[in-house]
């Protein structure tokens, strides 16, 4: 039974708290002490490197009644070995009035979720390759409706799947019309990702191996090109590896590598300082384990559908490659309500992320199970119409989530960034979005 905001079971909420996987001790106390802290080092000139500084949620507009009520469903779900940990953060008007540490970021090693604990935010990073690809188009590199193969030559001779013939074999024809830049980035170029579909195309890319990190950005690419294309480009809308050849772009316009550019272009001017391709020797006791539960019910740890993160790729995941911590993450999304701007550096202009933010589909979409008949933007799913959500929505809200149970959402209407950071395979997204939805949204006061 969920608790209740109130009697026995509040009680003994708080109770729990000085235990270090019951979460954080009482919010108030926490914020006074903070803030007493900051101003004593302002005082003397010092410089302070701790968590983000909280505001009072009603201070904005928000409910901490309903806030505390997100807390505690969450704290019911550990209770109930649902998951290892939890990391949530939640701001309005840019600031920050949500930022709880949950459970145990390795339960077998005894370590508590805390502001430094490091999240695997897999398809989290397609967002930020699209911001990276948008600071691209502004500087000239490309335009939306350039073909693909007018960037990448392997390209140029790709193929459709046209189904069997009476004896089993693959057929292929002339796609209708040579995928563009526009479809990579909406995931409508016919590409696909072998891990989420069981196609005859789904089943070439996983006997092919062509998502192993141990190919380079141009193997994977002269990989790709072998493989046919699962439609006409523009006809559908399939999650792909569409953000892996994103990936690709970036390096061979800029002559980068694709993590160095991120750190100097993205991370470095937000301060993202905690955002990483993989994690080195130094950081790997902040990184979180990945659980799911085994055959008898049991949380246990695991691998994990990403593998080591521990050790250098030789291909940097477009897709899926970096881990990142929740303030971290704020900060790119607060840069994307904010207009292209965060605290005074200026990462795009407004009218790039409108493109971005916008639904600019023809065609439906829909992941089941979390998503359905949706919009989708530029590396952005989109809300567009509130009555297909089960949760209370805003439309125009835009978000995405990773694979290991991560999940945001921006809402420019109510100038609000929700995060949830876990680390849980397979992915349960659809249940995490519902309930964040519920408490999050019914929390806004005005």
């Amino acid at each position: 039974m969920r608790r209740s905001s109130c009697g026995a079971a509040r009680a003994e909420h708080d109770n729990a708290r000085d235990a270090p996987w019951r979460g954080r001790s009482t919010v108030k106390r926490v914020r006074t002490l903070l803030h007493t802290a900051l101003a004593s080092l302002a005082l003397q000139g010092l410089a302070f490197a701790g968590p983000v500084a909280l505001t009072e949620p009603e201070e904005v507009g928000l409910s901490s009644a309903q806030l505390d009520r997100l807390t505690e469903h969450l704290q019911q779900l550990l209770d109930d070995q649902r998951t290892g940990g939890f990391q949530v953060l939640i701001s309005r008007h840019g600031k920050v009035v949500m930022h709880e540490s949950l459970g145990m970021a390795d339960i077998e090693a005894g370590r508590p979720v805390t502001d430094d604990t490091l999240f695997r935010i897999a398809s989290m990073t397609k967002p930020v390759i699209g911001v990276a690809m948008m600071m691209l188009y502004e500087e000239g590199f490309f335009s939306l409706q350039d073909p693909l193969a007018t960037h990448i030559p392997e390209f140029a001779d790709l193929q459709v799947y046209a189904g069997e013939d009476a004896s089993g074999v693959m057929q292929l024809r002339t796609p209708a019309r040579a995928p563009t830049i526009h479809d990579l980035m909406q995931h409508t170029a016919g590409f696909t990702y072998g891990i989420f579909g069981d196609t005859p195309v789904d089943r070439l890319y996983n006997e092919t191996g062509v998502l192993s990190a141990d190919l380079t950005q141009q193997a994977f690419i002269e990989a790709i090109a072998e493989l046919p294309l699962l439609f006409d480009p523009g006809t559908r809308w399939n999650y792909s590896v569409a953000t892996d050849i994103q990936g690709y772009l970036i390096e061979k316009w800029t002559g980068m590598k694709l993590a160095e550019f991120l750190h100097e272009r993205i991370f470095a001017p937000l301060g993202m300082d905690e955002t990483m391709a993989w994690v080195p020797e130094s950081e790997r006791q902040n990184l979180a384990a990945v659980y799911t539960h085994d055959a008898t019910g049991k949380l246990v740890s695991t691998g994990g559908l990403l593998g080591d993160v521990t050790r250098e790729p030789r291909r940097f995941s477009g897709g899926g490659q970096l881990i990142s911590t929740s303030d971290d993450y704020w900060r790119f999304c607060q840069m994307l309500l904010s207009g292209g701007v965060f605290n005074g550096k200026r990462l795009l202009s407004p009218r790039s992320i409108e493109m971005m933010s916008q639904n600019r589909l023809d065609v439906p979409m829909s992941v089941p199970g979390w998503i359905e008949q949706q919009g989708f933007g530029l590396n952005f799913a989109v809300i567009t119409d509130t009555s297909k959500a089960d949760f209370p929505a805003t439309e125009g809200e835009y978000f995405w989530a990773g694979a290991m149970t991560t999940l945001f959402w921006i809402d420019p209407k109510q100038d609000l960034i929700a995060i949830m950071m876990t680390q849980y395979d397979p992915f349960q997204i659809g249940e995490y979005s519902d309930l964040m939805h519920r408490y999050v949204n019914t929390a806004v006061l005005d």
